[in-house]
């Protein structure tokens, strides 16, 4: 065994994050290398000690006044009926000014049909952008 384990690769052995090629790889590894043992078991200590450690219960007041940001608003039926009818009446005039906005056809000027052959002489479901696409041209000499 040349090359010890670096500490990634230790620190997931402990967490047991290692996949199985890996972490075989790492028993054979640490059944032979002393001071990667030690490294691990080092690590392992760290981990309990942190483990052991206290973690201080916050105060109520604190813990509220952190949480009030995160909650959802209270609102009773009626503000959110009103917000949800505000927002349909604003979203239908939007669609009607947008529609009135976008330019229609030129006066004077009838809608092109033959934009879109949909039917003719094409098998079914053939689509084609103008009519002269959709027949077959043969020329024959």
């Amino acid at each position: 065994m040349t090359e010890h384990l670096d500490m990634a690769i230790l620190s997931a052995y402990l967490d047991n994050e290692l996949d199985t090629a890996a972490q075989r790889h790492a028993d054979a590894h640490l059944a032979g290398c002393p001071q990667c043992r030690a490294t691990l078991a080092e690590l392992d200590g760290l981990g309990q000690g942190l483990r052991a450690l206290a973690s201080p219960e916050l105060p109520a007041e604190l813990q509220a006044r952190l949480q009030r940001p995160f909650a959802p608003p209270v609102r009773s039926g009626w503000a959110r009926h009103w917000a949800q009818g505000i927002g349909a009446a604003a979203s239908i005039l939007l669609g009607l000014l947008l529609g009135y906005a976008l330019p229609g056809q030129p006066p004077g000027s009838s809608p092109r049909h033959d934009l879109l052959a949909v039917l003719g002489s094409t098998p079914p479901g053939a689509l084609c952008a103008r009519p002269e696409f959709c027949y077959l041209k043969v020329n024959l000499k």
